[in-house]
């Protein structure tokens, strides 16, 4: 299941059915491992048939309040004000990936030898990113992170420094 401090941020942010979808949904994923509104439709036990499971998934993936901003950046506050002092440096790094067929490129936070995701997009090109990418990347972040110094880490093709 999720931590207590997740539990906190999260049913602070979603309305109760919403919190328990989501925990359901958490759950399932750690259980079967697949990442499909299909796969997780049909091992979700809920008495209605299986195209209204998945409507309801469609529907609450769509919400307004799941978002990237509005659920993992009060969580990511929260490691940061219980792990980190004001003004301490963060060493953070971009980078990329091909996952299929998309590029996703994010911004992480380097803390005991892990990446922890801060944000994320799916760019629409294959290949290394712009100037106006890493802006829009690094941008939502800055808000979480104020208050901190920061280190940030990219190989050649993440980084520009001018366009």
């Amino acid at each position: 299941m999720l931590p207590l401090f997740y539990q906190k941020c999260l049913s602070s942010q979603l309305k109760k059915t919403e919190y328990l979808t989501l925990a359901i949904v958490v759950c399932l994923l750690q259980i079967h491992k697949q990442v499909s509104i299909e796969r997780l439709a049909t091992v979700w036990s809920y008495p209605i048939l299986f195209e209204s499971r998945r409507r309801n998934l469609q529907r609450f993936f769509k919400l307004p309040v799941i978002r990237i901003e509005t659920l993992w950046f009060p969580l990511i506050e929260y490691i940061l004000r219980t792990a980190f002092k004001n003004q301490q440096v963060l060493i953070l790094a971009i980078d990329s990936t091909q996952w299929r067929q998309n590029n996703l490129f994010f911004i992480s936070l380097i803390w005991s030898q892990r990446a922890i995701p801060l944000y994320w997009e799916i760019l629409p090109s294959i290949g290394s990113s712009n100037l106006q990418e890493q802006q829009n990347l690094i941008t939502p972040v800055l808000s979480v992170l104020e208050g901190y110094k920061i280190i940030l880490l990219g190989g050649c093709e993440n980084l520009v420094l001018s366009s």
